[in-house]
């Protein structure tokens, strides 16, 4: 891996989900040093693909978001999912969430809100551990093992809650029993009070290239009790990938990462 590219898309990351940053801010969030985060900014900001707001600081330009344009593959992806997202919300309730499994992160392609005051509600752009989610757990248990392997050795499984899976021997085994029943849990793992059930989106080989879960408050939200929810993410998450398929869209599974 190339340092300075990798420290200019993690600039790029936290502005986007950010918004305008100052350059101490942008400093102190992704702990890049300050003279490094200057120089990728000043050419970043020559090039077009940030803006500079006076004191507000720094932000994504549009230039960025017509680089990549509408036909990627993650847009395509979040054009097809979400009208399933929006029944799965309707039937559950519940917040449904489309995630992709980019680096050592899972990161949220679109997320339709529940409609209650009390819920869980992340925004696109955001990420989340894939050893502590059920988004990441759905992914990895249907990725090649040089993926998952390359996921749990880049970095030690850090503990975010009482529940989370921090030993990568009793990961793989939670991975052989997502992949046996074909969805995963996350039962208060990145958060004690939040319960979330995900399904993989699939190639026609059988390897994920995103999932999609449904999550809310563990008080309200008991998907292993509702077997209706459980089966509506799986039929959701089997159509999506049949609509893709059909539409021949070349979905690629996540890229390892570097050693």
């Amino acid at each position: 891996m190339v340092p300075v590219v990798k420290s200019t898309f993690r600039i790029l990351e936290e502005l986007s989900a950010s918004g305008a940053l100052r350059l101490n801010e942008v400093t102190d969030r992704t702990r890049i040093p300050k003279s490094t985060v200057f120089r990728i900014l000043t050419t970043l900001h020559a090039l077009g693909y940030v803006v500079r707001e006076g004191e507000a600081g720094y932000r994504v330009s549009p230039t960025l978001a017509e680089l990549a344009g509408d036909r990627t593959d993650a847009e395509v992806l979040r054009r097809a999912a979400l009208p399933w997202m929006v029944k799965l919300r309707n039937e559950s309730g519940e917040t449904v969430n489309l995630g992709q499994l980019q680096l050592d992160k899972v990161v949220y392609l679109e997320v339709v809100p529940s409609e209650f005051a009390l819920r869980l509600s992340e925004r696109p752009g955001a990420t989340v551990a894939p050893h502590a989610s059920a988004l990441g757990k759905a992914i990895l248990a249907f990725s090649p093992p040089e993926l998952v392997e390359s996921v749990l050795g880049a970095q030690e499984l850090s503990m975010l809650t009482r529940s989370t899976i921090t030993e990568p021997a009793a990961l793989r085994e939670e991975l052989r029993r997502v992949r046996s029943r074909g969805y995963a849990f996350d039962k208060g793992e990145t958060s004690p009070l939040a319960t979330c059930v995900g399904a993989p989106i699939l190639t026609a080989d059988g390897v994920a290239v995103a999932a999609m879960s449904i999550s809310g408050p563990t008080s309200r939200f008991n998907p292993r009790r509702d077997a209706p929810v459980i089966e509506s993410l799986l039929r959701a998450a089997a159509e999506i990938s049949r609509v893709l398929r059909q539409r021949a869209i070349v979905l690629e599974p996540a890229p390892r990462r570097g050693p």
